[in-house]
């Protein structure tokens, strides 16, 4: 008899158990395709803002959803996605230039939110930005935005609202060389590491190195094709040469001209390299216009060619001028 009971007792818990489920699977209240949307005017497609791109920041950007009609005595999860292929509708009715924004330069952090029960407006979504000094200046990107699902439901991709994200941005964080060849010419050189590699795109890795045979100081002399003007610089030291091994600029010399035979005395800099980026910003004493900056070390740390051989020279990984 005890164990008739026990069985009894084990099915009545399995039924309660299924019709529990049953009832979470099926009594959740089903919302009709498009009764969630942004949360936002139903007029508005457009979201824009200014994206500044001179320096790297992380930023982030929010957004909610919400319930058409009357709430609902249930909770519903809402899931934010891209949809890349929007960007052609949004030129076709915009502007046929804005860009796609880049991937590398967002990442959802939060793309699933819910609206509670009782509720119609979801917490907030949430996607990081970065990378923007990587973006072009004076340019519009956009992000196609689409509410992708509803309580783990496909909605129709034909049909879904999408909002777009419009980010304009402003000056770059460096003055833009294009149409112009940049040249550089040094007061000596060590090898293959000659002046060009000074001015290349490999800010970092490739350098211009002084002869190790000439005294410091040593200098580099850039020619920009075209008169600048320019507030600062940054100079770059190379990423691959540690403090131990040395050959730090520890002060430098800056001079500008304009026709590459008078040059002007812009001052002489306290340089301090050892950092994670191994650049310095060097500020004008004021805005300065000209064609030719020319870059002297005046000394640097003992650069350690072996446990015997020590050098006096000088490194010039990159020198860009900044906006």
């Amino acid at each position: 008899m005890k164990t008739y009971k026990l069985n009894i007792l084990a099915i009545c818990t399995v039924v309660v158990l299924f019709m529990a489920c049953k009832k979470d699977k099926t009594g959740r209240e089903a919302l009709a395709e498009g009764r969630v949307t942004f949360d936002l005017p139903a007029s508005t497609d457009v979201v824009v803002r200014s994206l500044d791109i001179r320096n790297e920041a992380l930023l982030s950007l929010e957004m909610k959803a919400t319930l058409q009609g009357d709430a609902s005595s249930d909770v519903h999860h809402v899931t934010f996605a891209t949809d890349t292929t929007k960007i052609a509708d949004y030129r076709l009715k915009y502007g046929a230039t804005a860009l796609l924004l880049p991937t590398m330069s967002y990442l959802y952090y939060k793309p699933t939110v819910s609206i509670p029960a009782g509720s119609n407006v979801s917490e907030s979504g949430v996607l990081n930005f970065s990378v923007q000094t990587s973006l072009r200046a004076r340019s519009t990107y956009v992000l196609p935005l689409v509410i992708a699902s509803v309580d783990g439901q496909t909605q129709d991709p034909k049909t879904r609202k999408v909002i777009y994200y419009v980010f304009n941005t402003g000056e770059a964080t460096y003055v833009d060389h294009a149409g112009y060849t940049v040249t550089a010419t040094a007061s000596s050189t060590l090898g293959v590491n000659a002046p060009a590699r000074a001015v290349d795109a490999a800010t970092g890795t490739t350098f211009w190195a002084s002869s190790n045979t000439v005294p410091l100081p040593q200098w580099l002399s850039i020619d920009f094709g075209r008169n600048v003007t320019f507030p600062s610089f940054d100079y770059f030291f190379p990423t691959a040469i540690t403090p131990a091994v040395g050959g730090y600029t520890t002060s430098a010399k800056v001079e500008t001209s304009s026709d590459n035979i008078t040059w002007v005395d812009k001052g002489t800099y306290a340089i301090d390299v050892n950092n994670t980026l191994k650049r310095q910003t060097i500020n004008m004493p004021s805005l300065t216009t000209a064609r030719y900056l020319r870059f002297t070390i005046l000394t640097a740390t003992p650069y350690n060619a072996s446990a015997t051989v020590i050098y006096n020279i000088g490194f010039v990984s990159g020198i860009l001028l900044r906006n």
